[in-house]
């Protein structure tokens, strides 16, 4: 009978210790997470956009060398962009149509 009791004891003291390492462990995974996530938005990581009527004349590269952002590193990478947000599938582009651009704050 004493052995009985000792033994369910040692069994709930595991399943209590084990429990507590799964809580643990899922707040430090969560609290992570949302830390990161707070950081990112007080880095200042807003996006702007606006939408610019092409004119005649305009190309893409005209567009991008005039607008392109600090976070691109090429004119290439910043026609992408343009070209993604648009969905483009060529860099043909007509006087009178509107595209909508990332720009600085």
């Amino acid at each position: 009978m004493k052995r009985a009791m000792q033994k369910k004891r040692k069994e709930q003291f595991i399943l209590l210790t084990v429990s507590f390492i799964i809580i643990l462990s899922v707040s430090l995974i969560f609290g992570a997470f949302f830390v990161s996530a707070r950081e990112n938005s007080a880095a200042g990581t807003d996006t702007h956009y606006k939408s610019i009527r092409i004119q005649s004349g305009d190309t893409l590269w005209d567009i991008a060398r005039d607008n392109m952002t600090d976070e691109y590193d090429s004119i290439d990478e910043y026609i992408n962009a343009i070209k993604d947000i648009n969905g483009l599938e060529s860099d043909f582009i007509q006087s009178g149509q509107y595209l909508i651009i990332k720009c600085s704050n």
